[in-house]
């Protein structure tokens, strides 16, 4: 055949060119193969749990057989009475926000406003700074301001939330597809990998192959562990935010931990809705502070063992990331490609971190 007499660096120019046509039709077919990149990322997050029975004696069928099982139960036990609840939640919050009254609400924190105002001015540096910088009228406009803003936002924000969810998993199809892809995926797990490889030109081969096995160990540990710890941090934020008496403490927790998959997100947004929901359902009152105040210690408490605890295991120690790096990588990615760069932006920089450091040993270690 012509192309075996071909130079080696047209062999090399059509390979890369066929890699990048490859991507290019994948981004045009995102939409379609969105099933395929969710069943490949499953895959490559349980292939390592796969392959620690097959290291027990468990062949891999059988070994992918127990995991269905074992997820089969977990979700009919867990993650189904969970899931409900959670829909439940959703739905019952959206319907009081839509009942809420603006105009009466924007009435109460003015009223509220005026009685702040007038216990305030009781004393004489307070009645001079207010009468310097704040007045009245000023404060009762901003409160109404922030009612009407409270309520939509958060009504927007929940009912946008359980749209996409609702369309990301009312197809049947879906449903199925992802967990039977996700099965052959893992049981010709070491095969693809293999058929990869042979797209690789050989003197290449080792040097691709070493590269691969160390981004599939930072990349699959890092990837396990901020699954994990988002488990963890939605578990005790419900905790805290249900000691704290703040309602639809079981929906803010799961939405605290998928928001936590972007470090320092999860309790920025947890922040930012329990304000929202304690304003509305208590308004300016004394329950409100006394809510917030307890919702402060709670989200102190488990932002500290998110801080000291979980995010160091999860990106220090796996990733060998700096604080500062990930810092960076966020708000890079944020610019570039919004929440979806947010989200990547640490895998993506332990990927470029390995390739990077190969480079450089590539480079510096002949001379």
């Amino acid at each position: 055949m012509f192309l075996r007499d071909l130079p080696p660096v047209a062999k090399h120019g059509l390979i890369l060119g066929a890699g990048v046509l490859l991507i290019w039709a994948l981004y045009l077919m995102s939409g379609v193969i969105a099933p395929f990149l969710v069943s490949l990322v499953l895959a490559y997050i349980l292939n390592p749990l796969i392959r620690a029975l097959e290291r027990r004696g468990l062949p891999r069928p059988w070994g992918v057989l127990s995991l269905y099982v074992a997820g089969a139960v977990l979700g009919i036990l867990v993650v189904v009475p969970l899931g409900l609840i959670i829909f439940h939640e959703g739905q019952v919050l959206i319907q009081r926000l839509s009942a809420v009254d603006v105009t009466q609400l924007a009435q109460q924190y003015r009223e509220q406003a005026r009685l702040l105002i007038d216990r305030l001015s009781s004393d004489p540096a307070w009645r001079d700074a207010m009468s310097t910088y704040l007045t009245q009228e000023k404060i009762q406009e901003l409160a109404a301001q922030a009612a009407v803003a409270a309520k939509t936002f958060l009504a927007s924000a929940v009912r946008g939330l359980f749209t996409f969810l609702l369309t990301a998993f009312s197809s049947v199809m879906t449903l199925v597809f992802i967990p039977l892809l996700t099965f052959y995926v893992l049981m010709d797990a070491d095969l693809l990998y293999d058929r990869a490889m042979l797209l690789v030109p050989p003197v290449y081969r080792p040097s691709v192959q070493r590269i691969a096995r160390e981004i599939d160990t930072q990349l699959s540990s890092l990837l396990r562990g901020q699954l994990l710890a988002a488990l963890l941090f939605a578990t005790l934020m419900s905790f805290g935010l249900w000691l704290a008496g703040l309602p639809f403490a079981i929906l803010l927790g799961p939405v605290a931990g998928a928001a936590n998959l972007v470090p320092y997100l999860g309790g920025l947004s947890t922040v930012v809705l329990s304000v929202v929901i304690a304003a509305t359902q208590f308004g300016l009152s004394e329950v409100f502070v006394w809510t917030m105040a307890k919702v402060a210690i709670a989200l102190a408490i488990v932002q500290a063992i998110d801080g000291f605890v979980l995010a160091p295991k999860v990106i220090g120690e796996t990733a060998g990331l700096h604080p500062l790096a990930v810092m960076l990588a966020l708000v890079v990615g944020g610019s570039l490609f919004g929440l979806l760069g947010m989200i990547l932006a640490v895998p993506t920089t332990c990927i470029l971190k390995v390739i990077l450091g190969e480079l450089y040993h590539e480079l510096y270690d002949q001379i």
